[in-house]
C-alpha cells in the first residue's frame, strides 16, 4: 500500500540555483519593459525591470532568500537575495485594487524562501475578466554596487528555467 499513496506525498523537486542566478517565475513569456502597460515599469524605475504573461496560475521564487515583503493581497512581494539584492514581483498591473481577490498566498513574510518554491496561487482568468492586466513584473530594485544584471533573451520561458 506505501506505494500506491506515495504518489500524493510527492513533492515537485527544487532546481538547485546559483546564488548568482534568478528563474523564472512562471511559465508564460518573457517581455521586454518597454512592452509593459504601465510607464513606471515600462521605463524602469523601480530598477532593471522584465515582465512576464503567465500561461499558468502559479508564481514561483526566482531565488533564495528571505521573504521581506509578502502583501496580504497577494499581488506583489520582495525577496532579499544573499548577497543582499533586492527583488521585487508585481502580479499585474493595479491589481492592489482587487484587495486579494483572486490571489492565494502560500509564504508567510520573514520566512525564508528557496527557488523555484511556489508563492502564489493566482486566477489569471478572473483577474482578466474583471479588467485587469495579467502582465507579472520581476524587478531587481535594490541592486548591488558594481554587479551587472543581464537577463536571457526574451521570449516563451519555463518554469525554473535560468532567465538571469
Amino acid at each position: 500500500m506505501k506505494n500506491v499513496f506515495s504518489f500524493f506525498s510527492k513533492k515537485e523537486s527544487l532546481p538547485n540555483v546559483s546564488d548568482k542566478n534568478l528563474i523564472s517565475i512562471c511559465n508564460g513569456e518573457m517581455i521586454e519593459p518597454k512592452k509593459i502597460n504601465d510607464k513606471v515599469f515600462a521605463n524602469e524605475l523601480m530598477g532593471k525591470t522584465v515582465g512576464f504573461i503567465p500561461t499558468s496560475n502559479e508564481i514561483y521564487s526566482p531565488c533564495d532568500g528571505v521573504l521581506e515583503v509578502m502583501f496580504p493581497t497577494g499581488h506583489a512581494f520582495a525577496i532579499r537575495m544573499k548577497d543582499g539584492t533586492g527583488i521585487l514581483v508585481h502580479v499585474g498591473i493595479n491589481t492592489v485594487d482587487l484587495n486579494g481577490k483572486g490571489f492565494k498566498v502560500l509564504a508567510k513574510q520573514g520566512s525564508k524562501v528557496k527557488a523555484g518554491q511556489k508563492l502564489l496561487e493566482v486566477d489569471f482568468d478572473s483577474i482578466k475578466k474583471a479588467g485587469y492586466d495579467i502582465t507579472t513584473m520581476l524587478i531587481i530594485s535594490e541592486p548591488i554596487e558594481n554587479v551587472e544584471y543581464h537577463f536571457s533573451e526574451f521570449g516563451l520561458k519555463e518554469k525554473f528555467e535560468i532567465i538571469l
